[in-house]
């Protein structure tokens, strides 16, 4: 067994170039692409507030079943992907969480908006969430 302590990797092409083998030898990724660049666990109910989370600066609760999470280190463009869940509260139909508030949300690069709703549809049906869980995928600037 071999066992490497480093605290940097740096690729040899170039600094963000380290590549990785699948477990199978015959597909290769970028390491940067497969990580993570935010994630946040948050209690939605009463008083928003971070649980845990990584690249977070700020939580907004911008009313019910509503929020915006703050990145520290921003997205190199609009175009990151995200994804959540939710632990279900009173409702026994959900929809759980959505990135966005409505259809005409714009995608920007600082912070991600994340409602969460249950069945039916409009504002009227967002409710505060105990549990809510949001990943971010993406380039950092």
């Amino acid at each position: 067994m071999s066992e490497i302590i480093t605290d940097k990797l740096t690729g040899k092409t170039s600094a963000g170039d380290v590549t990785i083998t699948s477990e199978g030898g015959s597909a290769t990724m970028q390491l940067q692409q497969g990580v993570a660049k935010a994630w946040a666990n948050f209690q939605g109910n009463s008083t928003a507030v971070f649980r845990d989370g990584f690249n977070n600066s700020s939580l907004t609760d911008n009313g019910a079943g509503d929020y915006t999470v703050t990145f520290t280190n921003v997205m190199d463009n609009a175009n990151h992907a995200n994804s959540g869940m939710v632990i279900a509260q009173s409702t026994s139909y959900l929809n759980g969480p959505m990135i966005g508030n409505s259809a005409s949300y714009t995608m920007v690069s600082g912070s991600i908006r994340v409602t969460t709703n249950y069945a039916g549809s409009g504002a009227s049906n967002r409710e505060d969430r105990i549990y809510v869980n949001v990943t971010t995928h993406g380039d950092l600037a």
